[in-house]
């Protein structure tokens, strides 16, 4: 399977999308208003224990405490421990690492079992247990593996071999653990000299996690908008994978990099709660406080042969766009798909057999419940980020929740990404915009840092005003073009 990587990389914000055999799978987005927190490391303090849900609630610096439940700590071999105050007090300095980002009102959540993801493993410091990854199917690869790892695998240290380590030398998997093991000293070393609540570790940035977790022997192409990243990002492959420095390429050209590979279009589809199959049928997304459902229609589809034929066809179809819709949305949690009725039992399996096999190309974990009889299918699917939903939108204020619209910082961010293309491209050296009311007052709150960063950088004079006249969150570039930018200028000062 070939994978693609496009990179769209702005002052506001760096977004990136997965490929698979030219066709879109996942979204990542990095904005520079928003840290993210999943896989960073804290040394918090214990500042609620409660017995009667067996968790704790841990300051790790934030305004919401960090939930930790009995199940995410670390135990020793000291025997069974039945309740979490036999192993935490007010108070106790504890080092915890992020396992899913806060959401809604909800802290974030983090365990005492930390892991460390390298190349080719991931270290799991105070674990005596050891894994091979289920991707890698050669029993004969894996046997090598087990071995090499039963041999190098430090004391009091669990690893897990992962699905890119297949096929490479014993030096380059030794040497990745002794590089994450000099990592969780540094760590350790930094948490005996520090007070809580403190940082010990923050995950490397969007790009750099992308490419450590996500590229493998089946790269084709990484694409890249911002020449600085470029650079950046080839010296990386090229200390880590350096037979894939000529896969990389600078995007240099006036066209936006994801309306180029049409990614904007699936970025907005992926947002809808209505998503068309290529027969004619389609999938309706609702999400409920505790899970998210699915529902599998005919649409337009009318078939050729007969109906129990249709069926077949539409849920074969749906099957794999859900696999590809859950990835593309990241939902986790429970989801429950209501598929349309088969009366033959060969052609629900077929319908599973499907759906399992673009499921397994997920890097996050899910377990599937087998159809019922009434056609419908439970899943459930780690939940370690926000959604795609979560991440690009807020609830409408119109309608009290009920539907959804671009949240401002999606909106302002998107005005921006244009500011900087058309500074990046243009030969004026001035470039003037209007906007709506609500945009303007979110610009002077939080974009003067982002405009200040692209006068520097491409030496350009932006004019602005809020234009009453415009829609609340609307814009309006109003001068560019080489001729007659100034006069243009003019009318809005």
């Amino acid at each position: 399977m070939k994978k693609d990587i496009v990179i769209d990389m702005s002052e506001a914000e760096v977004r990136a999308a997965l490929l698979e055999n030219g066709q879109v799978v996942e979204f990542f987005f990095e904005r520079a208003a928003e840290k993210r927190l999943a896989g960073n490391i804290f040394k918090g303090i214990v500042e609620n224990v409660l017995p009667g849900i067996q968790s704790a609630f841990v300051n790790t610096g934030f305004d919401k405490n960090a939930f930790l439940f009995i199940g995410d700590i670390l135990l020793d071999e000291k025997g069974k421990i039945k309740s979490i105050d036999q192993l935490l007090q007010t108070g106790k300095e504890i080092v915890v690492q992020v396992a899913k980002e806060p959401m809604g009102t909800k802290g974030a959540r983090v365990t005492t079992k930390i892991s460390l993801p390298g190349r080719y493993v991931v270290l799991m410091p105070g674990m005596n247990n050891m894994g091979i990854s289920h991707r890698i199917s050669s029993s004969e690869e894996r046997d090598k593996l087990k071995k090499l790892i039963e041999k190098i695998r430090p004391a009091n240290m669990g690893v897990i071999v992962r699905t890119v380590a297949e096929g490479k030398s014993n030096e380059e998997i030794k040497e990745d653990i002794e590089s994450l093991l000099r990592l969780w000293n540094r760590i350790m070393k930094k948490a005996e000299l520090i007070s809580a609540p403190a940082v010990l570790y923050e995950e490397a940035s969007l790009i750099y996690t992308l490419i450590r977790d996500v590229v493998d022997d089946n790269l084709g192409e990484i694409w890249i908008n911002s020449y600085f990243g470029f650079q950046k990002l080839k010296d990386f492959i090229e200390s880590m994978i350096p037979r894939f420095v000529d896969r990389i390429h600078f995007f240099d050209s006036k066209e936006n990099i994801f309306d180029h590979f049409n990614l904007n279009r699936e970025l907005e589809k992926a947002l809808s709660r209505k998503v068309w199959l290529k027969s004619g049928g389609y999938l309706v997304f609702d999400r409920t406080e505790a899970m998210t459902v699915i529902d599998v229609n005919t649409g337009k589809y009318i078939g050729k042969k007969d109906l129990q034929e249709t069926i077949l066809k539409t849920n074969l179809e749906a099957a794999e766009e859900i696999a590809r819709q859950v990835r593309l949305r990241d939902i986790g949690g429970i989801i429950l798909i209501d598929f349309i009725d088969m009366g033959k039992k060969e052609h629900q399996k077929m319908v599973m057999n499907v759906f399992e096999q673009f499921l397994s190309h997920d890097r996050t974990r899910s377990s599937l419940v087998q159809m019922s009889e009434l056609g419908l299918v439970e899943m459930t699917r780690k939940r370690v980020r926000k959604n795609l939903d979560a991440i690009l939108c807020h609830p409408c204020n119109c309608c009290q929740g009920e539907g959804r619209v671009l949240s401002m910082e999606t909106i302002a961010i998107n005005f921006l990404r244009r500011v900087e293309e058309i500074c990046r491209h243009s030969q004026s050296t001035t470039i003037g915009f209007t906007v709506g009311q609500e945009l303007g007052d979110y610009l002077k709150n939080n974009g003067k840092i982002f405009l200040n960063n692209l006068k520097k950088v491409y030496s350009k004079e932006l004019v602005w005003k809020i234009d009453p006249n415009l829609s609340l969150r609307r814009y309006s570039i109003v001068g560019v073009g080489e001729d007659g930018i100034r006069e243009s200028i003019d009318k809005i000062e």
